[in-house]
């Protein structure tokens, strides 16, 4: 129903902001991870909105990237973790040290934050898993990347995994290699990323 807002910041507290649009002001539940993002009171502001929907209780969430609200709309859909939980972890764990929590199945990262402890962690690795792979690809290819760099870049880890690399060493290697390099070919990635592995 939602997509976005944009507006100026009224009011901002930790958990919270008031986002006045059209002489309207809407009352935004935040993670700390947007918090830290967004302006102070009286700045513009844009959030990415979540209208949650229980019996009469109408919610806003709201998320400073698509990638917080993506990670926000999967983790509620876990067993017994409602949104109050899910910005607990939005705002005790940033996104990316999440989906690398998840991928790498690190119970004990997700337990340390308030509120969850190793069965919920073992439930939301279990759940997201999956629906996690495409986030993890996102942040080692990069949204700006073309079609024919994500095919390269594709091509590279496919190809260092069947020489029975581990996948997540893999991605954190080509992820080190993308910070210094464009891709031009899948071999050069292959060979720059053994030598680092052996090195």
């Amino acid at each position: 129903m939602y997509d976005f807002i944009t507006g100026i910041i009224k009011e901002k507290k930790t958990t919270s902001v008031v986002i006045e649009n059209n002489g309207l002001g809407y009352i935004v539940n935040i993670p700390i991870s947007t918090y830290d993002q967004i302006g102070a009171i009286g700045d513009p502001c844009k959030l990415f909105l979540h209208l949650y929907v229980r019996e009469n209780d109408l919610k806003l969430f709201g998320f400073y990237t698509v990638a917080e609200r993506e990670i926000f709309e999967s983790l509620i859909k876990v067993s017994n973790i409602g949104p109050k939980i899910a910005i607990s972890i939005l705002s005790g764990i940033s996104v990316k040290s999440l989906i690398e929590a998840v991928a790498k199945q690190d119970i004990e990262l997700l337990s340390s934050v308030p509120g969850i402890g190793k069965k919920s962690s073992q439930r939301i690795i279990i759940e997201l898993k999956d629906s996690f792979e495409r986030l993890v690809e996102e942040e080692v290819i990069g949204a700006e990347a073309t079609k024919e760099e994500r095919a390269i870049i594709t091509d590279a880890e496919n190809a260092l995994i069947s020489l029975g690399y581990n996948k997540i060493s893999v991605k954190r290697e080509i992820q080190k290699f993308l910070a210094k390099n464009k891709p031009t070919s899948s071999g050069e990635i292959v060979k720059t990323i053994i030598r680092q592995l052996y090195s």
